[in-house]
């Protein structure tokens, strides 16, 4: 009688509490989570469809938006930046989806993944992912895979329970805008408010897993087939990671340029020559100061310029 009635209160107490979280998810979003950098995407998406051509369109996740320089890139090479990079734990898979539609012929478009999206499932996306498709982008609910929605569900309470928050609602936005704010991105989509500002100390990423992703070297093929499709060139290249934390992984990342040589993908530079000194980081292995975006940019600059080089010939 017991066990049954516990099971009965269960049920019972468990309809309310769905219905309050399928309440909340369907909220807006708080005035809160709209200053993070998740909503920079909304600034992002419509450089992607006005730039004009010539474009260089860069997919990938925070190494990106807090490693490049695009003002450099538009000087040297002619070219319109547009950096789509937010943050890693969205998914190299959405990243790649997300941007095929505004893709135009001659356009470039330049994958800078991180080196933990190909080893687990972390291509897949984690929290952030769904706040992107629940706050941000519902139109791309319908495009997420079976992978995507296991990873993504477990996030679903806590992300509407913050919906019912009070602090979400009632909040003075600082005038001093933080590093990882929307306010934080310039015209082109790179973080830059860091350039300036004191690092931190970044201890090294232990090594990494040995769970090679294979399946996502195939999405990057089919990927790539689009956008040669669409009369588009498709290129990879390396995120700037720090030298500690790159020396505890180097055959991982070793396996993985192996990989993309394997199969067909064109390659500017090497995982070495992006390689940044340890004190060259911002606040994380990915986060380059000042300094470092504009050493990664300097190398990322000479390898597009010679495979350009390339094609006018």
């Amino acid at each position: 009688m017991v066990k049954y009635f516990l099971l009965k209160t269960s049920v019972f107490l468990s309809i309310p509490l769905a219905l309050i979280l399928l309440v909340g998810a369907t909220f807006p979003p708080t005035p809160r989570s709209s200053t993070s950098l998740l909503f920079a995407k909304i600034d992002k998406n419509a450089r992607l469809k006005e730039a004009p051509s010539p474009r260089l369109i860069m997919v990938g996740g925070s190494n990106l938006s807090f490693g490049i320089n695009s003002q450099m890139i538009k000087d040297a090479l002619s070219l319109n930046p547009i950096n789509t990079g937010i943050h890693a734990s969205i998914g190299l898979k959405y990243m790649m989806d997300d941007v095929l539609d505004d893709i135009r012929p001659g356009d470039i478009v330049l994958i800078s993944p991180e080196y933990q999206q190909f080893y687990g499932d972390g291509a897949y996306g984690r929290n952030e992912l769904l706040r992107i498709v629940m706050d941000i982008d519902r139109d791309s609910l319908n495009n997420l895979n079976r992978k995507q929605w296991l990873k993504i569900l477990p996030y679903f309470p806590k992300f509407a329970l913050s919906k019912l928050k009070p602090s979400e609602y009632f909040f003075q936005q600082s005038k001093n805008v933080g590093v990882y704010e929307r306010r934080a991105f310039n015209q082109y989509g790179d973080v830059y408010i860091h350039w300036n500002l004191q690092s931190k100390k970044v201890e090294p990423i232990s090594q990494l897993p040995n769970d090679f992703n294979e399946k996502l070297i195939k999405e990057m093929v089919n990927f790539r087939e689009q956008v040669e499709q669409k009369e588009a060139y498709l290129y990879v290249t390396f995120p700037g990671y720090q030298e500690g934390s790159f020396e505890n992984s180097e055959e991982e990342i070793a396996n993985l340029k192996t990989k993309l040589i394997e199969n067909n993908f064109i390659l500017l530079g090497s995982p070495e020559r992006y390689k940044i000194p340890n004190n060259m980081m911002y606040d994380t292995p990915y986060h380059l100061s000042k300094e470092g975006v504009e050493l990664r940019t300097r190398r990322l600059i000479e390898d597009l310029g010679q495979v350009l080089h390339k094609n006018q010939n």
